[in-house]
């Protein structure tokens, strides 16, 4: 085989894992590995969607096309993304990493992974990571199950409790993104989308 032949099959190779399947809706790419998640296809677009009618509604919206990449494992997902295994989905510009599809709806958490990170593809550029992931969490709906108890990190800066988001640890971690939501649902309650938004957007 010629040199660059191979590089090319490489390439195709650390792109797109051994036996992937690829589904297109309108702009939205699915690819995944493990065949149980063909069931859940259906419910991907559909919550996407939603997403994307939901997001124009506040004034953002999605790229042209999309492509999300179910890891075929955690362990997969981990390595594909270098975040937790626990992470639900890792957002890169117009490519969206996630966990398995079927291990995600098992757990109910689908719909909410899919709006959560239609989000971060629409987002104003520049958002510090508190907001954008309080205000991800407050668009997909996931903020509705947080605990109402105090987190207990009220008073630490923006800035620090963007740092706090890049824990390794699952429990600090989670009452980070709790800390970050709160903060964001109240500019939200007070100020509207629009506003928080738009201001976000300014330098």
């Amino acid at each position: 085989m010629r040199p660059w032949a191979l590089l090319a099959l490489l390439l195709i190779s650390a792109g797109h894992p051994a036996g992937a399947a690829e589904v297109r809706r309108g702009g939205l790419v699915v690819e995944y590995t493990d065949a149980r998640d063909r069931a859940e296809l259906n419910a991907v677009f559909l919550a996407w969607s939603g997403a994307v009618r939901d997001l124009r509604a506040i004034g953002l919206n999605v790229p042209a096309t999309v492509r999300i990449e179910a890891a075929g494992s955690a362990a997969e997902f981990a390595a594909r993304t270098g975040e937790p295994a626990g992470i639900a989905a890792s957002t890169r510009g117009r490519v969206i990493r996630t966990q398995r599809l079927s291990a995600l709806g098992a757990r109910g958490l689908l719909p909410f992974t899919v709006r959560h990170e239609a989000f971060h593809t629409a987002q104003p550029a520049g958002l510090p990571r508190w907001l954008a992931e309080g205000l991800a969490r407050t668009f997909s709906g996931e903020a509705l199950n947080d605990p109402p108890a105090p987190t207990g990190l009220e008073r630490v800066p923006d800035a620090s409790l963007s740092a706090r988001l890049l824990e390794r640890d699952p429990a600090r971690l989670t009452t980070a993104y709790h800390e970050a939501t709160r903060r964001a649902r109240q500019l939200v309650r007070t100020r509207g989308w629009r506003a928080v938004l738009g201001a976000a957007a300014r330098p």
